[in-house]
C-alpha cells in the first residue's frame, strides 16, 4: 500500500528509545544540559565568564539568525567597553561587560521574523513576546554556566534608572552599573543605525534624545560619559562600516538551526507555562525561570547555587504529606516516562496553591538519561486567576481597542502618578502634555468612508509612537484626539516637540493614496504648582483650541496666567448665553435616535455617568456622584450636572458626503449647590467634552 511505501511499519520504522523521536521537543532540552556538563567547574579567563566553545555557538546562531543582531553585538561592546574604560574599570570588569554586550540580544533568535523584521507597530501580543527576551537570553546563559555579573547586566539592561519598570524592583544604583552602561550604548547604535520602522537619527540627534531620558530612563553620568569620550576620541564611523557576513558552513548551520528551534521553544515555555526548571541527574538546578522565582521567592542567582530539594515542596492535591518515593521525579526518573500530576506547591507568600506539574526526563537518542525539567502551571486560587487572565485584562483596561495606544483611562492614571511625582519631589521634576486633533477629521469620514477614517487614527497613532522618546505616553483621548505626556519636560521643549510632530503629520503619507493628506492641529500645557491633572490638560485642550480657531494645521502653548488674559471665544466651543446657571449648545454629529443608546453605552461605562431617561427625541443624563450634602465638591466626581440631549427633526439634517448629520441639543444644569458660576461653566464645558468625543461631534463654528 502507499502508506506503507511512504512510511514503513514495525522495526525498521522504530528507535531504539521513544525518546529519539526527532520531533520530542524535550529533547531539545538536552541541549541546554549538554551546554552546562560541558563547562568544567574550574574555567579561569574567559572561560569562567562563558565558555568559549558556548559563546562561539551562540554568536554563530546569532550570525545565522540575523547577521543585523552580531554587527548591533559588536558595536555594542566596542562602544560598552570603551565607556567602562573612560570610567575606570578595568581587567575582570572589563571582560564581564563586554561578554554582557557581545551575548544581550541572544534571546532575538527564537523571535519569528514576522515579529522581529516588521515594519510597523508591534501588536500588543507581539510586544509582549519581545519583553521576554532578557528572560530568554538568561535561561541559555545559566545553562551555558555563565557568570553571575554577566547574566544580571543582561536581565537589568531594559530597567529604568528611576525605577518605573518592574514594580520599581531596583531604582539608580541598585541596577548594576554594566546594565545602565550597556542600556545607554545598545540605545545609541540602535537610534544611529537604519531600523525597519524607521531611518537612522543623526550622532547629533541621537544623542538629544537619550539625554532627554536622563535621570528617567537612563543613568545622566553614564550618558555624560559618553559624550565626553566622543568629544575626545570623535564618532567610531569605522564601527559603521558594511563588512561581508560572516558564511556559515554545513555543520555551523546545523547547530545553529538546532539552537534557533531551542529558543523558540524556550519562549513557549515562558509564555505558556506559569514556571519551569531544567535539574541534571544529581538535582542540580541548571536553569531557574523567571516564573518559579516567582513561585519560590528564590532568584536565579540562589537557586542555581542549590539542589531541588531545597526549593521544592509538594504535597498531594488533598493536602497530604508526599513521601520521598512519591514526589514526581522519581516516578518519572523510575519509568524514565513524562508524568502529569496535580499537586500542591508551597509558596512562600500564598501558602499552598494547586498546581499541574509536568515532570519530564530528558533522554538522548541512546536512552541515556541527562536529567529532566518540571513545567508548572496553576490550577486554582488568587494565583491562578491572575496569571490565567492577567495580561489580557491589563491590555483591555489599558489600551484603545482599534490603535492599540494608551487609552483614556490608563492616560488618567499616568498623569495623576506624574502630578503625584511633581508635588512629592517639591516641584523639582514638571511634565508637560500635548494635546492634538486630526483636521476635518469628520471631512475625511464623509468623503472616504469610516474605513479611511480608521486607517488615518491607526497611522496617526504608529507616527506618534515611532516620533515620540522613550518613557512618553501616547494615549487615545477619544475620537480624533490624542495626547502626549512628557516626563521632566517643560514648556518651551514640549512646544518644540509638539512643531515637530506637526510637521511629520503634514509630510507623511497616512493612507495608502498619493492624494490623501492629513494634518493636525497642537495645544501645549505644563504642570503648575495649583494644578490637577485634570487642569493641565485641559489647558492643553484650550491651547488646541486656539490652534483650531486661528485656522488649524497649527501649535499654541497656554500658561495659567495666558489663559486668564486670552480672549474666551479663542479658547472656549461656542455656547448660546441663556443665563449663569444654564449651559447651552448644538453641535452636528452622525446620530440617529436608533443609535443613541449604544453611542451612550460606553460613555456612561466609562465615566460613570448614570442614563436617567431615553425618548424618541433624546435622553436625559446625570454626570456625577450626590454626596450627603447638597454643595459641590472639588473634583468633577462630586460635581453632579443633569445633562438633557435632544435630537432635531428631519429638518435639522445636513449631507455631508455619505453622511447624514443630525443636529444635537445639549442643556446642562447644576444638581446641588455651587459656589460660583465659573464652577459650573467649567465643570459643563468638562461635560460637553466628553459628549463631543463619543458623538464624533461636528460644532457649527468649526
Amino acid at each position: 500500500m502507499l502508506a506503507e511505501e511512504i512510511l514503513p511499519s514495525g522495526n525498521a520504522a522504530r528507535g531504539q528509545h521513544p525518546a529519539s523521536h526527532p520531533l520530542n521537543s524535550a529533547r531539545l532540552l538536552l541541549d541546554l544540559v549538554s551546554l552546562a556538563q560541558s563547562t568544567p567547574d574550574n574555567a579561569t579567563g574567559w572561560d569562567a565568564l562563558i565558555q568559549r566553545s558556548a559563546l562561539r555557538s551562540l554568536m554563530l546562531t546569532l550570525q545565522y539568525r540575523d547577521p543585523a543582531i552580531v554587527n548591533h553585538s559588536r558595536r555594542v561592546a566596542t562602544l560598552g567597553v570603551a565607556i567602562g574604560q573612560y570610567l575606570g574599570w578595568d581587567g575582570h570588569n572589563l571582560q564581564v561587560l563586554e561578554a554582557a554586550c557581545l551575548l544581550h540580544d541572544i534571546g532575538k533568535i527564537g523571535i519569528p521574523d514576522m515579529i522581529l523584521q516588521k515594519p510597523g507597530r508591534l501588536a500588543p501580543d507581539e510586544s509582549e513576546l519581545m519583553t521576554l527576551t532578557d528572560e530568554i537570553a538568561c535561561d541559555v546563559l545559566q545553562a551555558c554556566r555563565a557568570h553571575d555579573d554577566v547574566i544580571q547586566i543582561i536581565s537589568q539592561m531594559h530597567l529604568h534608572f528611576n525605577g518605573a519598570t518592574h514594580g520599581f524592583s531596583a531604582v539608580g544604583s541598585e541596577v548594576h552599573l554594566g546594565a545602565r552602561i550597556l542600556a545607554v550604548v545598545d540605545a545609541y547604535d540602535s537610534l544611529v543605525t537604519p531600523q525597519v520602522f524607521r531611518e537612522k537619527y543623526s550622532h547629533a540627534e541621537a544623542l538629544d534624545i537619550l539625554h532627554r531620558g536622563a535621570g528617567s530612563q537612563f543613568d545622566g553620568n553614564v550618558l555624560s560619559a559618553l559624550s565626553r569620550w566622543f568629544e575626545f576620541n570623535g564618532v567610531p564611523t569605522h564601527l559603521y562600516v558594511d563588512t561581508p557576513p560572516y558564511q556559515l558552513v554545513t555543520d555551523e548551520i546545523l547547530r545553529a538551526g538546532s539552537m534557533s528551534q531551542l529558543l523558540s521553544y524556550l519562549y513557549l515555555l515562558e509564555s505558556l507555562f506559569d514556571g519551569f526548571y531544567i535539574s541534571d541527574t544529581e538535582g542540580r538546578i541548571l536553569v531557574w525561570s523567571s516564573g518559579m522565582s516567582a513561585l519560590q521567592g528564590a532568584n536565579w542567582r540562589k537557586a542555581r547555587a542549590g539542589y531541588v530539594p531545597e526549593f521544592i515542596q509538594y504535597r498531594s492535591k488533598y493536602g497530604e504529606s508526599l513521601a520521598h518515593t512519591e514526589y514526581p521525579i522519581r516516578a518519572a526518573l523510575e519509568n524514565q516516562r513524562a508524568q502529569t500530576n496535580e499537586l500542591q506547591l508551597f509558596h512562600e507568600v500564598d501558602g499552598w496553591v494547586a498546581v499541574e506539574v509536568q515532570t519530564i526526563p530528558l533522554i538522548d537518542a541512546h536512552g541515556q538519561l541527562h536529567g529532566f525539567t518540571e513545567i508548572v502551571r496553576y490550577l486554582s486560587g488568587k494565583l491562578a486567576k491572575e496569571k490565567a487572565g492577567d495580561r489580557d485584562l491589563r491590555l483591555m483596561a489599558s489600551r484603545d481597542a482599534l490603535t492599540h495606544v494608551a487609552n483614556r483611562g490608563e492616560l488618567k492614571s499616568q498623569v495623576e502618578l506624574r502630578v503625584k511625582e511633581f508635588h512629592e519631589t517639591n516641584f523639582s521634576k514638571p511634565f508637560s502634555v500635548i494635546f492634538l486633533d486630526v483636521d476635518h477629521f469628520k471631512r475625511c469620514n464623509d468623503t472616504h468612508g469610516h474605513a479611511a477614517g480608521d486607517e488615518v487614527l491607526v497611522s496617526i497613532a504608529r507616527l506618534l509612537q515611532h516620533e515620540t522618546y522613550s518613557g512618553e505616553l501616547v494615549a487615545r483621548y477619544g475620537g480624533e484626539e490624542f495626547v502626549i505626556v512628557c516626563p521632566e519636560t517643560k514648556l518651551d521643549e514640549a512646544f518644540n516637540r509638539a512643531e515637530r510632530l506637526r510637521v511629520a503629520i503634514q509630510g507623511a503619507r497616512v493612507v495608502n493614496k498619493d492624494e490623501f493628506k492629513v494634518t493636525a492641529s497642537f495645544g501645549v500645557a505644563q504642570i503648575e504648582e495649583s494644578d490637577t491633572g485634570d487642569g493641565v490638560l485641559q489647558r492643553a485642550d484650550k491651547a488646541l483650541y486656539m490652534s483650531k480657531r486661528q485656522g488649524r494645521n497649527r501649535t499654541n502653548k497656554l500658561t495659567s496666567e495666558a489663559l486668564r488674559q486670552a480672549d474666551p471665544n479663542m479658547v472656549e466651543p461656542p455656547v448660546t448665553p441663556v443665563d449663569a446657571w444654564r449651559f447651552e449648545t448644538k453641535f452636528r454629529a452622525c446620530l440617529g435616535v436608533n443609535m443613541l443608546v449604544y453611542k451612550l453605552k460606553a460613555l456612561v461605562e466609562e465615566v460613570g455617568a448614570k442614563l436617567l431617561d431615553v425618548k424618541p427625541t433624546g435622553c436625559r443624563l446625570r454626570f456625577g456622584q450626590r454626596g450627603l450634602l447638597p454643595f459641590w465638591g472639588g473634583t468633577a466626581d462630586r460635581q453632579p450636572v443633569d445633562v438633557l440631549i435632544s435630537i432635531g427633526d428631519e429638518r435639522s439634517v445636513v449631507t455631508r458626503g455619505a453622511s447624514k448629520l443630525s443636529e444635537i441639543g445639549i442643556v446642562i444644569t447644576p444638581i446641588g449647590w455651587v459656589s460660583n458660576n465659573e464652577t459650573f461653566q467649567n465643570r459643563a464645558r468638562g461635560v460637553l467634552k466628553e459628549l463631543r468625543e463619543y458623538f464624533a461631534a461636528e460644532f457649527d463654528a468649526e
